[in-house]
């Protein structure tokens, strides 16, 4: 009796020890999306490490068919939502399958910080760092895409997705280079906290794309009122941009800043895989 009680007690006490461990283990297992990849790229141009995930349609290996690529800023927190968005669209026949491409930060620690430095078109007073999006369009241009386009079964066609922040620098590359991408989704661009950068660049710029490209944009219903201003402003100059070959559509969202997210990215993916 006593021996079969202390046999019970040592294989209580080694299933104490290896369950919490197997647990813990399995605990720090990381979630992994299907048909990714990612990999780090060094950015000569803004001296720093990037992360960038990959998203492949269905079946990608296994046929010489090639993509149009949608390019995703903010990817260390959109990545999952938008790869996983367009996987479920692209069942839709108006929804072609694309290739996902996430540009992320390989040090998330100062990210904040990372995307007023790429993101911003100048340096506002309030962000600490910002105003590089010239160097971070030029890492864009002439590293990340060709590596893309070299790697991958790419095509010449390119969409661009970011949200707040990240959305003024899709305005800055409409300003600076429109053909580098066909189409954008331009989510709540934070055009209240650019010292009025967006509207006067639009008065600045002469440039001009050499064929037709489509523009989404939108805004949160619960946004805050000085924001909601600053775009309507925004978009009032930005409309003036359509007898240069720019389409823009622009929608208000029933939703905050934040839960506006995955709706507008919806209605922007889908008004510019509309061929009508």
């Amino acid at each position: 009796m006593t021996s079969r009680f202390f046999k019970q007690l040592l294989y209580g006490s080694i299933l104490a020890l290896v369950l919490p461990a197997w647990h813990l283990s399995a605990q720090n297992r990381a979630v992994q999306l299907a048909n990714t990849q990612q990999f780090t790229l060094h950015s000569d141009a803004i001296n720093d490490d990037f992360e960038i995930m990959v998203g492949l349609p269905f079946g990608y290996g296994r046929s010489d068919t090639r993509y149009k690529v949608l390019y995703v800023l903010d990817a260390n927190v959109t990545f999952g939502m938008v790869h996983d968005i367009q996987t479920l669209l692209s069942f839709e026949p108006e929804n072609p399958p694309m290739i996902v491409v996430g540009i992320g930060y390989k040090d998330f620690t100062n990210w904040i910080q990372k995307r007023a430095r790429d993101y911003m078109g100048h340096e506002v007073s309030t962000a600490p760092g910002s105003g590089g999006a010239g160097k971070f369009l030029q890492f864009l241009e002439k590293q990340l895409i060709p590596h893309i386009d070299k790697t991958y079964h790419t095509t010449d066609s390119r969409l661009l997705y970011g949200h707040s922040t990240a959305a003024l620098f899709g305005l800055y590359t409409i300003f600076q280079t429109p053909d580098l991408f066909e189409g954008y989704i331009i989510t709540s661009p934070s055009v209240d906290e650019d010292d009025d950068f967006s509207v006067r660049r639009m008065t600045l710029t002469s440039s001009t794309p050499s064929h037709p490209i489509k523009v989404y944009t939108s805004y949160g219903s619960r946004e805050k009122t000085s924001f909601k201003t600053a775009y309507q402003r925004f978009l009032e100059r930005f409309k003036s941009w359509e007898k240069r070959g720019i389409q823009i559509k622009s929608e208000e969202i029933e939703a905050s800043h934040m839960s506006s997210m995955a709706p507008a990215f919806i209605r922007g993916l889908q008004y510019l895989n509309r061929t009508q």
